[in-house]
């Protein structure tokens, strides 16, 4: 595809646009991405630095053997349920799914955070810490990356579609159509 017909998909007929919601799309799915991850980041900050302290004084062993990254696993669940919480109280709309979304805060509650708490009160109440922590640890990290991530994106996604049925219900009640191919 050359430059030419690139620019030719994105603008639409006579210079409207038209086509380029898909490429508006994208780049605000990608801000998104970029907006989610920055949060995880900003929370993971304290944690990194507690962890590059006990990495220099007793050794990378320290790190996956505390309780710190439950304690982030859980911190990042309960970012999860409230975004989710906070997707159904911006729009209305979203009451549609609200048995979809009510199952994902459960599941998040129950997978990641109460694992995340638990886990965090049992390695600080433990002697000699398990083993098999060292690797149950990280695993609860990456799933409360991925549920953080995973509300942030389905909550904007239904808030998206939903603004796309209403502008279509608005659009079609006053008689305005996009244009086809065929015309």
């Amino acid at each position: 595809m050359t430059m030419s017909t690139r620019q030719s998909d994105q603008v639409g007929p006579a210079g409207s646009g038209q086509n380029s919601m898909g490429a508006d799309a994208e780049t605000q799915s990608l801000k998104l991405l970029y907006g989610s991850y920055a949060d995880v980041l900003f929370v993971l900050l304290p944690f990194a630095v507690v962890a590059l302290f006990k990495v220099w004084d007793q050794g990378f062993e320290s790190v996956l053997l505390g309780y710190d990254l439950s304690m982030a696993a859980g911190v990042l669940g309960g970012l999860a349920v409230v975004k989710f919480i906070m997707g159904m109280m911006i729009d209305t709309n979203m009451l549609k799914h609200k048995e979809r979304i009510l199952f994902l805060i459960a599941g998040t509650v129950f997978l990641i955070m109460v694992p995340g708490i638990l886990f965090s009160v049992l390695i600080m109440l433990a002697d000699p810490v398990p083993k098999w922590v060292m690797f149950v640890q990280p695993l609860l990290l990456v799933l409360g990356i991925s549920a953080y991530s995973g509300a942030v994106g389905s909550t904007n996604a239904v808030h998206r579609q939903f603004q796309g049925d209403t502008n279509e219900d608005r659009d079609s009640m006053a008689g305005v159509h996009e244009p086809t191919s065929d015309s």
